[in-house]
């Protein structure tokens, strides 16, 4: 797993693996299909053209399906401003793949309409490309630790993610048997959580910072807290409390607000980063079915399948309904075996139901 790929030097900006899997998706099958169509006699920038409508409605279409799928969770964010810039941050992710295929489908379709191309030849021209670009971004999901399986202590090849990860968390938030954390790697604010990931990737320089800057105000706000339990009258007590917000608040000032209760927590156990890292280093998720590599193998194989049929095919369409047809039975099989969708659909996934509609549409095809 390697949700940052690597760090731009000089400019401390990460690269996301996620991201690095979309861009390789685009280039792959970008250039693949165009070769298909240059032998085939259609027009190369007819499908360039394509590509790049089908990039544009795939992220705006999959983070709109993603944040329509989890809008209570963006709408806890805080500030309206906090949740607009939560839903335009697709840099961990934040895509669903099915959203994205729709949107890109609708462009392409609306582009080959108004020019007056054959849809049902470039259709088939790019089907295998998306099969191939489907797979190369669920790896881009395994570097990123979404899209995760089910339990699977006892399968040879399943696979454990990193403390702090999307799977971790969600383990540990359901209480899972064996799921639990230690007190040194939970942060405590407005509640209690696992500290996230992007902590560990702080430097010593601002984890050492944030406990410094925790211990110098944590006197003062306990010796506070201490004197509003003693206080009676509302007055007093109102006083007190203004004080320690106002402690808190300059604290936080100085530091990332979560880095100072990562600072808190440091300071409480004694914790050095190393320790922190050392400690959380301990403490993977669970054993789960690597759901993002069936699927990479099963669509490149579906994508290897396509392209053989299309200079085989009987007729055009063919290819593209075929697509559809075999790789919703695809995804359904493996939502059986993921464990990050919940059933919300006419008692389905949303991708499972999507699944439905767009297998129909290919047998009717």
């Amino acid at each position: 797993m390697y949700p940052v790929f690597f760090t731009i030097p000089g400019l401390h900006l990460d690269v996301a693996g996620y991201g690095v899997a979309m861009m390789v998706a685009f280039l792959v099958t970008i250039i693949w299909a165009a070769n298909r169509a240059a032998k085939s006699g259609a027009n190369p920038d007819v499908i360039l053209n394509c590509g790049f409508i089908a990039l544009l409605g795939g992220v705006l279409g999959g983070r709109v399906m993603y944040v329509a799928h989890y809008w209570d969770e963006f709408m806890a964010r805080g500030s309206p401003l906090e949740v607009i810039i939560a839903i335009v941050d697709v840099r961990k992710g934040g895509l669903e793949v099915y959203g994205g295929f729709l949107a890109a489908v609708l462009g392409v379709f609306v582009y080959l309409w108004r020019w007056g191309h054959s849809l049902r030849w470039y259709f088939d021209i790019v089907a295998p490309s998306v099969a191939l670009g489907f797979g190369i971004g669920r790896i881009g999901c395994f570097l990123n630790g979404c899209c995760w399986g089910g339990l699977a202590p006892e399968l040879p090849w399943a696979v454990q993610f990193p403390f702090g990860s999307p799977p971790a968390m969600a383990q540990w938030l359901a209480r899972d048997p064996g799921a639990a954390l230690p007190a040194e790697l939970l942060v405590h604010g407005a509640g209690t959580m696992a500290m996230p990931r992007e902590v560990l990737r702080a430097s010593d320089e601002q984890l050492l910072a944030a406990r410094r800057a925790a211990e110098g105000g944590s006197g003062q706000i306990d010796s506070l807290r201490a004197q509003r339990e003693r206080a009676t009258s509302p007055e007093e007590i109102a006083r007190l409390e203004r004080q320690i917000a106002e402690l808190s608040r300059a604290q936080a000032g100085k530091v990332d607000a979560l880095l100072l209760m990562v600072g808190r927590t440091m300071s409480r156990f004694d914790l050095s980063p190393q320790d922190l890292r050392r400690l959380a280093a301990q403490h993977p998720s669970l054993k789960v079915h690597p759901t993002q590599l069936y699927a990479a193998v099963a669509l490149g194989l579906l994508a290897w399948m396509l392209s053989a049929l299309y200079w085989r095919r009987a007729r055009d369409g063919q290819v593209i309904f075929t697509l559809l047809v075999a790789e919703p039975i695809c995804r359904w099989t493996l939502e059986v075996l993921r464990a990050d969708n919940p059933v919300d659909t006419a008692g389905l996934t949303i991708s499972q139901f999507i699944a439905l509609c767009l297998c129909a549409t290919g047998i009717l095809g």
